[in-house]
């Protein structure tokens, strides 16, 4: 990776963003266009973090600005998900190994679904890949920091956390129903899904900056359905714990990256 950049961390909501923001030194407000953005640094590292709004056409639309401007050195996204097995608890760890637009699909004619992945030109060049694989170096310096962080418990899970690797499912969609959660683990071998990691890591990789996902837990429609009759940015009563486990691994991360 190219020494001497900035680090840019992308997260959907501020309440998210708010545990890696509140460890940086020397903070400031620095707006990216219509997008909250602060900066300062992390063990000499600078970084930005960026909120950029839940779902893929948001988080497109501000990696683009941030690849368009003064390009990062290394580009994570981190955040809350839903888990896709019934072993992951909430407050759990994903690090992506690689990341699938599982709403990429052609619906046939009887009634199944043949997976799409990505498709996006680079200087003329059609690329077509299953999945957004992580930078190799950023994967090798999260697994590391994953073993040294020390991750708090969520609130009624009797276990510290646990780190999972594996594919992180992404799409505009939140997935409740029980059977269709287990098909995508199945299709993708996906651990759990999101709204921006697609899109992240897509327009990253068209601007050839290195990439890495790190999701944590927040629920797990196969042990209790979530309450979404108001809206779809529920979780309201553990709105503190959203996005702290992976922000601790993402701040070990760059802290290494000195």
């Amino acid at each position: 990776m190219t020494e001497g950049r900035t680090v840019a961390v992308v997260c959907a909501m501020d309440s998210e963003a708010v545990h890696l923001r509140e460890r940086l030194e020397n903070p400031e407000e620095d707006p990216l266009n219509v997008w909250r953005r602060t900066t300062g640094t992390i063990g000499g590292v600078t970084v930005e973090v960026v909120v950029c709004g839940i779902g893929l056409i948001n988080a497109a639309a501000t990696t683009s600005a941030l690849c368009i401007g003064r390009r990062p050195r290394a580009i994570f996204n981190y955040g809350c998900s839903g888990a896709h097995r019934d072993d992951i608890d909430c407050g759990d760890v994903v690090l992506a190994n690689r990341v699938v637009h599982h709403s990429a699909v052609i619906v046939q004619t009887d009634g199944e679904e043949r997976y799409q992945g990505f498709r996006y030109d680079v200087n003329g060049e059609t690329m077509l890949t299953e999945a957004i694989m992580p930078d190799p170096e950023l994967f090798d310096l999260a697994s590391r920091a994953a073993d040294r962080t020390v991750l708090p418990a969520w609130p009624g899970i009797n276990h510290e956390p646990v780190i999972h690797v594996g594919a992180v499912g992404s799409a505009d969609i939140w997935t409740q129903h029980g059977a269709r959660i287990k098909t995508l683990h199945q299709l993708h071998g996906s651990l759990c899904e999101e709204m921006e990691a697609a899109a992240v890591g897509q327009v990253a990789a068209m601007f050839g900056v290195p990439f890495l996902a790190v999701k944590d837990i927040s629920n797990n429609e196969l042990h209790r359905i979530t309450d979404l009759r108001n809206d779809w940015g529920a979780l309201h009563d553990v709105k503190g714990e959203l996005g702290l486990r992976a922000s601790r691994v993402v701040e070990t991360t760059i802290g290494m990256l000195s």
